[in-house]
């Protein structure tokens, strides 16, 4: 399987090698609930020097937004009135890198920097111009997420704005930027790329539906129990207070609605989560962070020569 691969990726790069490389080197990167695709794809991008975009801070903004105007995401008499949410909110997200993004070699992404050499890069989200990257983040959010990201005009919406991300409007800042530009007007879903030299990406449809034409696609897969006290250890650090946490300490309860969310994920009609034909598979229950974020840094590496 793994050498089927790199064929199709050599075939690819010789299609192009004729040609001026007009997009950025793009990687996808999706999975299932708390498999560590945002903290992965974040270190990810700092080491190479690329471009974040957690598409899904979009859906738990979208989430979030409908449960501040009492409307239930389960129930589907209300998806037109999810799906005008979605259309007239104005997300904006900011990376934020501790450190400068990655160290560089005569210009070049450094291999061997460890992980550890840096700070975790922070996404701040805000919607209508109002910091939300911790109310999105509760275990309210996580429970509704998934029903409204399976509505299709929900999706259809945030997909328009992804997949021109070039033309808009938020970007990646670093430490020194300002804390005070986040009020620049703009409409719809908005994030921009900063730079043209790459771009990392996580979700759930990442490689089949958004970016189906990524030059690196990896599907992060975990033991739903793993994944289970990850998430929980999320939510106490998320929690504004302990009542917040009541009936969600129980990891078994967790892990139950992980699994009923994967479901979920699974069989919904719009861009289902799938692992894309061309994708490498990761198993992330055994592995540190440092070896998960290593394993997709030295292959994106790798692809990068090879073009």
């Amino acid at each position: 399987m793994i050498k089927l691969l790199m064929l199709r990726h050599r075939a690819f790069c010789r299609a192009f090698s004729t040609s001026v490389r007009t997009k950025p080197f793009q990687v996808a990167i999706d999975g299932p609930a708390a498999s560590g695709k945002s903290t992965t794809a974040k270190l990810v991008a700092q080491r190479l020097g690329f471009d974040y975009i957690d598409t899904g801070a979009f859906y738990r903004c979208i989430t979030f937004a409908t449960l501040s105007k009492g409307i239930d995401p389960s129930d589907s008499n209300n998806n037109h009135q999810i799906s005008d949410i979605a259309e007239r909110s104005v997300i904006q997200l900011q990376t934020v890198f501790a450190e400068p993004p990655p160290a560089f070699n005569n210009g070049q992404p450094s291999s061997s920097l460890s992980t550890r050499s840096f700070l975790l890069p922070t996404t701040r989200v805000f919607l209508n111009s109002k910091d939300v990257s911790s109310d999105i983040r509760t275990g309210i959010v996580s429970k509704h997420v998934s029903a409204v990201a399976a509505i299709g005009n929900v999706r259809e919406a945030v997909l328009q704005k992804v997949r021109n991300l070039g033309a808009t409007d938020a970007h990646v800042k670093g430490p020194n930027d300002s804390k005070n530009d986040n009020n620049n007007s703009n409409s719809g879903l908005a994030a921009k790329l900063s730079t043209p030299k790459g771009l990392v990406m996580d979700g759930r449809d990442i490689g089949t539906v958004v970016l189906p034409h990524a030059d690196l696609k990896v599907f992060l897969v975990a033991d739903s129990r793993v994944r289970a006290e990850r998430r929980l250890q999320e939510l106490i650090m998320n929690a504004a207070d302990s009542t917040e946490l009541q009936g969600q300490l129980d990891v078994e309860a967790v892990q139950k609605d992980l699994e009923r969310r994967d479901e979920l994920d699974r069989t919904r009609k719009v861009s289902p989560l799938r692992k894309a034909e061309d994708a490498m598979e990761l198993d992330t229950s055994n592995l540190t962070i440092e070896e998960q974020v290593d394993a997709i840094v030295q292959e994106a590496l790798h692809r990068q020569r090879q073009c």
